[in-house]
């Protein structure tokens, strides 16, 4: 049990350079995640994109309907933006959809640490202020925070320093969670029913938080750039 609910990420080997630099399990599984969508990625490019049909069958099907889907979600939010961050968005919500499910191939989900959940919040807040800048200018975006009446500037901008702490730790969290519900049935009943609860703990879940997070990411955005 003290292998699940350990929060620190345990180092799989060093990296013998400048005294050693220790590679935990978190970016390891995040290096097999991200290799295998670029894989995925160089086949869609260079296999099935040179034969896909006018009449889209199969699985290019769903491919076609899940860029719509992540191009109109995005526009729905950011408007004028959604151009620029869709490709993110779709990005992020194959990575965290794999990153999130990989416990269904006996490896511990990256997410189930909060370094690697506040990274990707990280890159969020960096695109709210970017995108709201980039809309209103420096001056606009420092007067967002005296709207409606001055004096809550202080607690506007502390909001938003909360942002990506609370978009992390709500991931972590629910992951986390659902890894160590999931142990727990297997210690206690070790058959069939945790393949039952593991669509839920593991898939469904883990594919609820994925939409979240995107969903919070443009709502955030969209909020910069009113």
């Amino acid at each position: 049990m003290e292998r699940i609910i350990d929060i620190n990420p345990k180092v799989w080997f060093t990296i013998p350079i400048l005294g050693g630099i220790p590679v935990t399990d978190a970016v390891c599984i995040s290096w097999i995640v991200s290799a295998g969508l670029a894989i995925f990625a160089f086949v869609v490019r260079f296999y099935l994109l040179p034969r896909f049909q006018e009449i889209p069958r199969g699985f290019q099907n769903i491919l076609e309907l899940f860029v719509e889907w992540v191009y109109s979600f995005s526009r729905d939010t950011v408007h004028e933006f959604s151009k620029e961050l869709a490709p993110y968005i779709g990005t992020l919500a194959l990575y965290l959809g794999f990153a999130n499910t990989v416990e269904l191939w006996g490896l511990r989900p990256p997410t189930t640490y909060i370094a690697s959940t506040f990274a990707l919040s990280i890159i969020t807040f960096f695109l709210i202020n970017f995108y709201g800048i980039r809309k209103k200018g420096l001056w606009g975006r420092l007067k967002d925070y005296t709207k409606p009446v001055p004096f809550i500037a202080p607690i506007k901008a502390l909001t938003d320093l909360a942002v990506p702490v609370s978009l992390a730790s709500r991931m972590f969290g629910n992951i986390l969670g659902g890894l160590v519900v999931m142990e727990l049935i297997y210690k206690v009943v070790p058959l069939v029913i945790p393949s039952f609860l593991s669509i839920y703990f593991t898939l469904f879940d883990g594919l609820i938080q994925t939409f979240i997070f995107i969903t919070l990411s443009l709502t955030f955005i969209g909020e910069a750039i009113e």
